[in-house]
C-alpha cells in the first residue's frame, strides 16, 4: 500500500495544517457557545415567563367574565336594586354576596379582593383575603376613577393599575346597573414569580413594570437594574435583549432581558439574567474572545474545503450507491476513488453488489419454486373431501330408491368431475368455477326438491377474471350442511361478484369481490367469533378443512391482497366475503411466472 497515497498520510498533514492556526478558531467556538448558552437559557426562561404570563392572563379574564355575569345571575345583587337600603332584607341580601365573595376568592387563586359598590347610598362591600383596611382604603380611592372611566363608554376587558403606598394592584370595575358597580382587586406582587426562573443568579430577577417604566411589583433587583429595563422595553418583540450597566467601577456588566408585554393591562413583564452567571462555565473563552483577532471563517472554509476533497466527496458517492442498493439497484457500480483505503471499500462494495445481485435471482426463483409446490399441495386437498359428500348424496338418493334422481346426479356429478380434471391447474376463470358450482348445487336441488335454490349475481364482463380453483364450493357445501336446518321455506343461496377499485397501493388496482350469503340460521356466536379471530386455521386436518384449505392457497397465491370475512346477516342468514385481486389470464401468468431453472 502506498502511504503516500493513503487517507491515514493524508489525514495527518490535514490536522497539522489545522492545528496550526486552532488558537484562531477559538474565537469562533467562544461566541458560538455563548450564542448556544444564551439561546438555551432564553428559551428556557421564556418558557416559564409565558406560562406564567398566560395562567396571570387566564384568571384574569375569567375574573372578567365572572363579573361580566354577576348582573345577569346573582339574584341577591339584583335584589339590591329593589330592596330598601338598611331594611332587613337589604342586609341579608349583603351578607350572601359577602359570603358569595368570600367563596369564589378561593377559586381564583390571584384574586385578592371581590367588592361591590352602592353609588348612590356611597355603601362598600369589600371581601378580601389580606389586609381589611388597607384594601377598603385602595378601593375607595380609586372608584371616582373607575365610574369616571365607565360613564358613557362600552366596558373594556383591560384591568386599571393602582397606585399605592407601600403596593401597587391592578383593579376591574364593571358597572352592574345605574346604581351598582362590582369589581375585583388583584396584588401586583401575586402575578410575579421569580423563583420560576433559572440562572438569575444573586444579581437577577422578576419584574412588572409599567408603560412609564415604574416598577409595579416587588423584586430582587434594584433601582438601577429596573430603570435600564424599562429603558429597552421597546425591543420586547425580540425573543432576548443583551443590554449593559456601567458599574460603579467603570466596569459594563451585561444581561440578558426577556420580556412580554401584558394584555390584559398596562404592563410588562419582565426578567434580567446576569450574563456573567449564565457564562461561569466559559471563563477560559471570555478571556480568549477580548484578545484574538477574527480569524476563525478563513481557517475554518480551507479546512472543510480540504476534507471535503479528501474525504468527504468520496464518502458522499459512497452513501449515495448505497442508498441506491437499499431502494433495490443491484446494477450500481461505483468509481475507484484516489486513496487507497478507500480504493478497497470501492472494490469491495462494487464485488459485494455483484454478488448479491446474483444470489437474490436465486433465492427469488427457489421461492418461486417453494411457492408453486406449495400451492398445488394445498390446492390437491379439497377434492377428496368433496368426492366423499358426494358419495353421501347418491348414497342416501339410492336409499330412498330415487332412481332417475340417481341418474340425473350422476349426470351432474359427472360434469363436475369433469371440471375436476382441469381443477389441476393453477387458475381457473370465474365462469367455468360458477359452472362448476351449479353443478353441485343441481345435484343438492335433486337431493332436496324445491326445498332448496339459489341465485348466480355476476356483473357482466367478469367472467375472464382467474381464481383458484374450488375457492367457492367449500362455502356454499357448508352453507347446506350447516346453514338447511328443519326448514319450511325454500333455502336460497346467492352468489355475487364484484369488481371494485383500491387505493391502498401506491397505484389504483382493481379487487375482484365474492360474497356466499343464504338465509338459514346464521353462524353460532361462538363458531363466528372462531371465524372473524381465524381460529379456523389451527387445526387444518378438523372440521373447517375446506375454510383452511380455501385461505390457505389465496395467501399462498396474493399474500396480503387476499383475504375472508365471516358475519351474520341483519335479516337472517350467513354471509361469508372473500376478495382477491382482479386478475386476468395474461396477468396472473405476468405475476406469478414459472420460475426459470438456471442450472
Amino acid at each position: 500500500m502506498n502511504f503516500i497515497r493513503s487517507l491515514r498520510f493524508k489525514f495527518i498533514v490535514g490536522l497539522t495544517l489545522i492545528m496550526l492556526p486552532l488558537f484562531m478558531l477559538l474565537y469562533y467556538n467562544n461566541v458560538y457557545a455563548m450564542k448556544v448558552v444564551r439561546d438555551q437559557v432564553s428559551l428556557t426562561n421564556m418558557n416559564h415567563l409565558a406560562k406564567s404570563v398566560e395562567q396571570n392572563e387566564r384568571v384574569l379574564q375569567e375574573t372578567n367574565r365572572y363579573l361580566y355575569s354577576l348582573g345577569e345571575r346573582d339574584p341577591d345583587i339584583i335584589s339590591l336594586f329593589f330592596l330598601k337600603y338598611g331594611s332587613g332584607d337589604y342586609i341579608i341580601a349583603k351578607q350572601r354576596i359577602m359570603n358569595k365573595f368570600m367563596t369564589d376568592i378561593g377559586f381564583y387563586n390571584l384574586i385578592d379582593s371581590f367588592f361591590l359598590y352602592d353609588t348612590v347610598n356611597d355603601d362598600l362591600l369589600l371581601a378580601t383575603s389580606g389586609n381589611y383596611d388597607v384594601k377598603m382604603s385602595v378601593v375607595q380611592e380609586s372608584m371616582p376613577v373607575q365610574i369616571q372611566q365607565l360613564e358613557g363608554e362600552i366596558q373594556k376587558p383591560e384591568w386599571s393599575i393602582v397606585r399605592g403606598g407601600t403596593w401597587n394592584a391592578l383593579v376591574k370595575t364593571v358597572r352592574i346597573n345605574a346604581q351598582f358597580y362590582a369589581g375585583a382587586l388583584v396584588d401586583m406582587n401575586a402575578l410575579n414569580h421569580p423563583e420560576q426562573f433559572t440562572e438569575s443568579g444573586d444579581r437577577g430577577g422578576a419584574v412588572i413594570v409599567g408603560a412609564d417604566g415604574g416598577a409595579l411589583s416587588d423584586s430582587a433587583l434594584n433601582s438601577a437594574q429596573i430603570k435600564l429595563a424599562a429603558a429597552h422595553i421597546t425591543g420586547l418583540n425580540n425573543p432576548y435583549q443583551v443590554i449593559s450597566e456601567v458599574t460603579s467601577t467603570g466596569n459594563a456588566r451585561q444581561y440578558l432581558m426577556l420580556g412580554i408585554p401584558s394584555a390584559m393591562s398596562e404592563m410588562n413583564y419582565i426578567v434580567l439574567l446576569p450574563e456573567e452567571d449564565m457564562m461561569r462555565n466559559l471563563p477560559f473563552f471570555q478571556q480568549i474572545i477580548r484578545l484574538l483577532p477574527i480569524g476563525a471563517a478563513v481557517i475554518l472554509i480551507t479546512a472543510m474545503i480540504f476534507l471535503r476533497q479528501l474525504l468527504f466527496r468520496p464518502m458522499n458517492v459512497l452513501i449515495r450507491g448505497m442508498r441506491r442498493v437499499s431502494r433495490g439497484e443491484l446494477d450500481v457500480r461505483l468509481e475507484t476513488p484516489a486513496s487507497s483505503e478507500l480504493e478497497f471499500v470501492t472494490h469491495s462494495f462494487n464485488q459485494m453488489t455483484s454478488e448479491i445481485q446474483h444470489l437474490k435471482i436465486d433465492v427469488y426463483e427457489e421461492q418461486l419454486r417453494t411457492r408453486e409446490a406449495e400451492f398445488k399441495q394445498l390446492q390437491m386437498q379439497i377434492n377428496p373431501h368433496f368426492y366423499l359428500n358426494s358419495l353421501n348424496i347418491i348414497h342416501s338418493l339410492a336409499s330412498l330408491q330415487k332412481h332417475e334422481l340417481v341418474q340425473q346426479m350422476a349426470g351432474h356429478l359427472a360434469d363436475y368431475f369433469r371440471f375436476s380434471l382441469r381443477a389441476g391447474k393453477r387458475v381457473i376463470r370465474l365462469d367455468e368455477e360458477l359452472e362448476h358450482i351449479s353443478h353441485y348445487l343441481e345435484i343438492q336441488k335433486l337431493r332436496f326438491p324445491n326445498k332448496l335454490d339459489f341465485v348466480l349475481d355476476v356483473e357482466p364482463d367478469l367472467g375472464h377474471y382467474v381464481l383458484p380453483p374450488l375457492t367457492i364450493q367449500p362455502f356454499v357445501e357448508n352453507a347446506i350442511i350447516h346453514g338447511y336446518q328443519r326448514r319450511t321455506e325454500p333455502f336460497v343461496i346467492r352468489i355475487t361478484a364484484r369488481k371494485s377499485k383500491t387505493l391502498s397501493d401506491p397505484a389504483p388496482s382493481s379487487v375482484l369481490q365474492l360474497a356466499i350469503t343464504d338465509n338459514g340460521v346464521g353462524f353460532e356466536q361462538e363458531i363466528l367469533e372462531r371465524l372473524q379471530q381465524g381460529h379456523y386455521a389451527e387445526d387444518p386436518g378438523g372440521q373447517h378443512i375446506g375454510i383452511w384449505n380455501v385461505i390457505h392457497r389465496l395467501l399462498v397465491k396474493y399474500g396480503e391482497h387476499a383475504g375472508l370475512q365471516f358475519s351474520n346477516q341483519t335479516e337472517g342468514g350467513a354471509a361469508v366475503h372473500i376478495h382477491m385481486p382482479a386478475q386476468t389470464e395474461e396477468e396472473e401468468g405476468r405475476a406469478y411466472a414459472e420460475p426459470v431453472d438456471r442450472g
